[in-house]
């Protein structure tokens, strides 16, 4: 799954970037490896209908955040 979901990512324009974590090596190497992947339009059209339709509205803030502070 973390494969298909760095593959994907570059493929949507409605997503900027991706933030990964790894608490081993060898996870660090499948996801480097993952830029590597290319998804047949079969698969991406497959994922698509899975996700929906849902539309982007506009952000959304975590529940502690505020309107016009800074969160880092």
């Amino acid at each position: 799954m973390p494969t298909l979901a760095l593959a994907w990512i570059p493929r949507c324009g409605e997503v900027a970037s991706a933030i990964t974590g790894a608490s081993r090596p060898e996870q660090v190497h499948a996801h480097a490896a993952a830029s590597g992947v290319r998804l047949s339009d079969d698969l991406l059209a497959a994922v698509h209908r899975a996700l929906g339709d849902a539309p982007v509205t506009g952000p959304t803030l975590a529940p502690a955040a505020r309107t016009g502070v800074k969160h880092r």
